[in-house]
């Protein structure tokens, strides 16, 4: 597997480990990152920060490609964790961390990943954090609201009600939402039919929604 490894101090030890567990991996500092990250296709994109660099874990997504990005950082700040986890890290540890645990963490990390893809060759897919729905290598964007309803359908097999919905969406039934229900729902059927599924979701008159082919989700 080919792994980018990007550090402002770079762990040579850590390095070494990776490349003897059997990882190839490519090192560069942060002024390189730029030309490394057009370089190769990646499995893995290891940020190792002193602290927490939201502008760098920003170009990282950028053109990441299908790569994990994981990040450690030097400061045991729990604030900085959740804000890289936010932003769309598959992990964040902070040091000292043991590289028996990284390394067991990135092979579940890499196990998710073949399965979610063997998944979405298959079927339908949904991304949690990227607001895309697809069917493989196709895909449809998606608005926040599209993707919380979607999410709300694909979690509860069979009928879900209108009133569920909008407590779900907006902490209450309120009868003024319905149109915008609609709205949404027609929008996803248009999606969903960009994607060879155009009876995905069905309407059940009077009661709500349901969906009729399997919507499964994904973290990448």
């Amino acid at each position: 597997m080919n792994l980018l490894y990007i550090a402002q101090n770079a762990d040579a030890a850590l390095q070494r480990a990776l490349t003897d567990s059997g990882y190839r991996v490519i090192a560069a500092d942060l002024d390189e990152a730029g030309w490394a990250l057009t370089d190769s296709d990646y499995h893995f994109i290891l940020l190792d920060l002193p602290t927490w660099q939201p502008e760098v874990v920003a170009h990282c997504f950028t053109h990441r490609g299908d790569a994990r990005v994981l990040v450690l950082l030097e400061v045991d700040d729990k604030k900085q964790r959740i804000e890289a986890l936010h932003a769309g890290a598959a992990l964040c540890l902070s040091r000292p961390v043991a590289f028996v645990e990284l390394l067991a963490r990135m092979q579940a990390l890499g196990r998710e990943h073949g399965a979610s893809q063997k998944t979405a060759d298959n079927g339908l897919w949904f991304s949690t954090t990227r607001l895309l729905i697809g069917r493989g290598l196709r895909y449809q964007p998606l608005t926040v609201s599209e993707q919380r309803l979607l999410a709300i359908l694909a979690r509860r097999p069979g009928a879900v009600s209108r009133d569920m919905i909008e407590a779900q969406l907006w902490g209450e039934a309120d009868d003024s939402r319905s149109a915008l229900i609609e709205r949404h729902i027609c929008n996803l059927r248009r999606k969903l039919a960009r994607l060879d599924a155009p009876n995905a979701l069905q309407t059940l008159r009077g009661f709500g929604y349901s969906l009729r082919e399997t919507v499964h989700m994904r973290t990448d």
